[in-house]
């Protein structure tokens, strides 16, 4: 089925297409932001859901500039969408800003098939997360967001200090309207971080009543940008202000939340703040931390990089490290001290100057996760999860994981002094399709947008601590 294509450049309305008969339990999908993630990786599980009667077909918005890029990788699939949307770049100020909600909300009702309730994917850059999120909430729409949830803008730049009071309005509404709103991330149905670590200490934490006293956790994303890249690519942007923490980092500080507030089980009643501090390094860094002679075999590195000195710290950040604590407010206690550290200038598979256009890993990233949550004095989990590379083609890289215990044997008889288990031919991306396929199916509850605040939160104050570098910020009801 070839999709019907159309230039949406005003709002505007057209009679429904025909639809499956009424009380039939099938969603209407919408996709927004057709990108090669959605083409290589969720099709497959959209294709199931169709065959199994969750969805009935699905949609396409996109931008205008997108419109030769979509229609090729549109060919290239095998389900096809039903329609193609394309909105008109909104470009920035302040009419743009008014007129999105009206082009969101026109392009989502030409969508619309009769009878059936509707589903909306949001895989956009963040930056266009909130204006969609807002209107599927107020209008009572199941969505799935991509992480991280919203990354609020001002004067087209990054604004963090807006991100709790967002999101807490989102989730007042999306509780008086009753539709169900989930976030992909990675940590939600992940193997080894939810079903091995999460779950196990989570039994212990229960168990023994041992609270979470020390967390570290170290997130290599392998990530090789040119420095021309950063002021010319609008995938993953850091010209924007953005870089890091509104990337990849993420999936990890929601990890981290997840981790951190197994304390609830030991202290139910008791108010906890958390204090962090950071430093960044930038791309305006990056010619005194690329070598020379890796650098030039691309041409790149130029130390008077950027071009201008208003520029310098216009970028968002390519790496992060935080220490922080969590504090008992009655008591000023510190139950659980440790370490975040987001870093993409690690070790990648990078080898090429121009960016491939049949490579989706164009910069060469690379993951390699190391984590370690204690528990007092009785037990430790460690585990380090990293990819590995499957010879020259970038694309073919799978996961390996080591998980190392270590427990107080003597008072804890069955428990072992040291414990190693591994696990091979892991892919991140599992977990993802899990989490796609349940909202598909509409049994996802691990993931919703309500327990995505305090995630969220976190990543504010860690955005926000960069623009006072080793000063602590606090999250207060922690």
């Amino acid at each position: 089925m070839q999709p019907t294509l159309r230039c949406f450049e005003e709002p505007g309305g057209r009679d429904a297409a025909p639809g499956p008969r009424p009380g039939t339990r099938r969603h209407n999908l919408v996709v927004v932001g057709f990108d090669e993630i959605v083409a290589n990786k969720y099709l497959p599980s959209i294709k199931d859901a169709i065959e199994a009667g969750h969805v009935d077909s699905y949609s396409v918005i996109d931008l205008e500039s997108e419109r030769p890029t979509i229609e090729e990788r549109i060919q290239g699939v095998d389900l096809k969408p039903r329609e193609v949307v394309y909105l008109p770049d909104s470009g920035r100020g302040v009419t743009a800003q008014q007129r999105q909600p009206e082009l969101i909300g026109a392009a989502l009702r030409r969508l619309r098939l009769p009878e059936l309730p509707t589903k909306v994917y949001i895989a956009t850059e963040a930056q266009a997360h909130e204006a969609y999120l807002h209107y599927c909430v107020e209008n009572g729409i199941d969505s799935l967001v991509e992480k991280p949830v919203l990354a609020p803008m001002a004067d087209g730049r990054f604004a963090p200090s807006r991100i709790t009071e967002v999101m807490r309005e989102l989730i007042a509404q999306a509780g008086r309207t009753g539709a169900k709103h989930s976030v992909m991330t990675l940590s939600r149905y992940h193997r080894i971080y939810n079903g091995e670590v999460l779950r196990s200490l989570e039994e212990r934490v229960r168990d023994w009543q041992a609270p979470v006293t020390s967390f570290h956790l170290r997130a290599a994303g392998g990530v090789w940008n040119l420095q021309h890249e950063y002021e010319t690519r609008d995938d993953h942007p850091y010209r924007y202000g953005y870089g890091m923490m509104m990337h990849g980092a993420y999936h990890y500080v929601d990890l981290a939340v997840q981790c951190l507030s197994l304390n609830k089980l030991v202290f139910p009643d008791r108010r906890f703040r958390i204090e962090v501090s950071s430093f960044g390094a930038f791309p305006a860094d990056q010619h005194l931390r690329i070598p020379k002679p890796a650098a030039s075999r691309f041409e790149d590195g130029h130390p008077r990089w950027p071009h201008s000195a208003i520029l310098e710290n216009a970028f968002g950040e390519t790496d992060i490290t935080a220490t922080f604590r969590l504090v008992d407010v009655e008591s000023e206690r510190t139950l659980t001290i440790g370490t975040l550290s987001f870093e993409q200038t690690t070790p990648s598979v990078r080898s090429w100057r121009d960016l491939p256009d049949d490579v989706y890993n164009k910069n060469g990233r690379t993951s390699s996760v190391d984590l370690e949550a204690q528990l007092s004095t009785l037990y430790s989990a460690h585990v380090h999860c990293y990819d590995v590379p499957r010879g020259q083609n970038a694309d073919r890289i799978d996961a390996f994981a080591r998980l190392t215990t270590r427990a107080n044997a003597s008072l804890l008889p069955d428990e072992q002094y040291t414990s190693v288990r591994t696990f091979d031919g892991l892919f991140h991306s599992d977990s993802n399709r899990q989490l796609m396929e349940n909202w598909l199916r509409g049994t996802e509850n691990r993931s919703s947008l309500a327990a995505h605040l305090l995630p969220m939160r976190v990543t504010e104050a860690l955005a926000t601590s960069l623009l006072t570098p080793g000063r602590p910020v606090e999250i207060a009801d922690f």
